[in-house]
């Protein structure tokens, strides 16, 4: 099957992504603006936002918390009708499980598990309603390999992967198609531990068949694809992008 620029050429589409002002979302932002869509960009980090909001022309910024209810439905009701969700925002908690504040803990589960289902909640109702929509729910590798150290997170990675499953089954049939990308190991700052320490960014690539860590634009254009009509037949998995990783 040969791919034509037409395939993925959001012109008139509006698309919102969340955890837009850096990382993965930053370069979903980039890769959906340069295929022609209206981006909607919303984040926490303001300046960050406002930034983004300025290198892609005739975006809008909206910050919002993903860890508060009325902020989700109050950015929702902001961003109008959309129709692609990248919903991506998410945080990160690296330690041992034991040694992990109680207060720590509910703040990953919240952000990473119950916001991404509220943003699709809020957002979806609109799609439901004009029978047409997009949904890509960020995941991770580590909702299919579990990893020390990484015990919440990769929790309400593996809860993401199965509430895309459930709400596909429930939405498609009403138009509204919901798929997933699980990233792997990607360079942005969510990593930067992995820079700033050479043993253990070797030792991170010893995981990793493909032999390097991930670009945030491969994730971009995994997510630009499946939310195409190019992959419209996609419904309900979550896509594994890490290098081979899970295969060990």
């Amino acid at each position: 099957m040969k791919i034509e620029p037409s395939d993925l050429d959001f012109t008139g589409k509006r698309v919102l992504v969340t955890g837009a002002a850096s990382g993965i979302g930053a370069a979903m932002a980039r890769t959906f603006h340069g295929h022609g869509a209206t981006m909607v960009l919303a984040d926490r980090d303001a300046a960050g936002l406002e930034a983004m909001a300025r290198e892609l022309p005739d975006s809008r910024a909206i910050t919002f918390d993903q860890a508060d209810l009325a902020s989700i439905q109050a950015m929702a009701e902001a961003a109008g009708p959309v129709d692609v969700l990248l919903n991506n925002a998410g945080v990160l908690w690296a330690g041992p499980f034991a040694e992990m504040p109680m207060a720590e803990l509910d703040r990953v589960a919240v952000i990473n598990f119950m916001g991404p289902m509220r943003v699709a909640h809020a957002v979806g109702l609109g799609m439901l309603e004009r029978g047409a929509g997009v949904i890509v729910n960020t995941s991770s590798q580590l909702a299919f390999h579990g990893s020390a150290e990484r015990a919440v997170y990769a929790s309400t990675k593996a809860g993401i992967a199965q509430f895309t499953k459930s709400i596909a089954a429930e939405w498609a049939p009403r138009g509204v198609r919901v798929v997933a990308i699980a990233p792997g190991r990607t360079l942005t700052n969510i990593n930067s531990y992995l820079l700033e320490d050479g043993e253990k960014r070797v030792e991170a690539l010893k995981g990793i068949p493909n032999g390097r860590l991930a670009e945030a634009p491969e994730m971009a254009r995994l997510a630009l694809l499946l939310a195409s009509d190019v992959l419209g037949y996609v419904v309900g998995e979550t896509v594994i992008s890490d290098g081979g990783y899970v295969l060990l």
